[in-house]
């Protein structure tokens, strides 16, 4: 369902009167209280556990030669929450990916000390290892680059609000009722309707389970110590 069939579906299980809303954009009363309600519940969803599957991407841009860092906007990324810096390879970019290479993650401090100290901090060469710069979550290229080189890999995201009606929940669609379920409770909240409370709780701690035993990490116990 997109934000406006899920709005839609909002207002019939709390049992508004009416039909729509038409539109999620410039509601106002009744209607913009449901459209408000519907996101809090999605974006409290995508905050509820920081590993969410569906909260995972990939990432690739390409480097300028002698520029070493590379922001999260830099790397065209506009929900950016951090990398999965296991995840980082490289190749140069006229080669392709019969030349990709991983970049090894050093501590900052350390990458500091080498890579941006006297002159190491203009030589340039193929990267080959990266840090995280603290302040911008930037990406810092050891060497800086001497060429374009694609630099590709995985990153999480943080929870984004939906804005027009086509929008679409990131979540699998199977589950989208969660939201729903969710949103309710906030309308039962502001309306004393405990009938509709109960039906909310109910479906959210099923539906719930389930979104966390399909878009979790899995566990796995560690090898015997003897």
């Amino acid at each position: 369902m997109n934000f406006l069939q899920l709005v839609q579906t909002l207002r019939q299980e709390c049992g508004v009167a009416g039909t729509g809303p038409i539109t999620t954009v410039g509601q106002v009363g009744q209607a913009k209280k449901l459209v408000d309600w519907l996101n809090d519940a999605w974006v409290e969803i995508q905050g509820v556990h920081d590993t969410w599957h569906f909260m995972r991407d990939t990432f690739s841009f390409q480097t300028v030669a002698g520029t070493g860092d590379y922001t999260p906007a830099a790397a065209g990324l506009t929900d950016h929450r951090y990398w999965f810096k296991d995840t980082l390879r490289t190749y140069k970019t006229a080669i392709g990916l019969g030349d990709e290479q991983w970049l090894v993650e050093w501590e900052y401090q350390v990458f500091r000390n080498t890579y941006r100290f006297g002159l190491q901090t203009t030589q340039q060469g193929r990267p080959v290892v990266f840090a995280e710069k603290p302040m911008d979550k930037a990406l810092m290229m050891g060497n800086v680059p001497d060429d374009i080189y694609t630099v590709v890999g995985e990153y999480q995201k943080r929870p984004m609000a939906l804005s027009g009606d086509s929008d679409t929940p990131a979540m699998p669609e199977h589950l989208h009722m969660l939201i729903v379920y969710k949103a309710m409770e906030d309308y039962a909240l502001y309306e004393s309707a405990p009938e509709v409370m109960s039906k909310s709780q109910r479906g959210y701690s099923a539906l719930m389970s389930q979104l966390e035993r399909e878009q979790l990490p899995a566990v796995y116990l560690g090898n015997p110590l003897a």
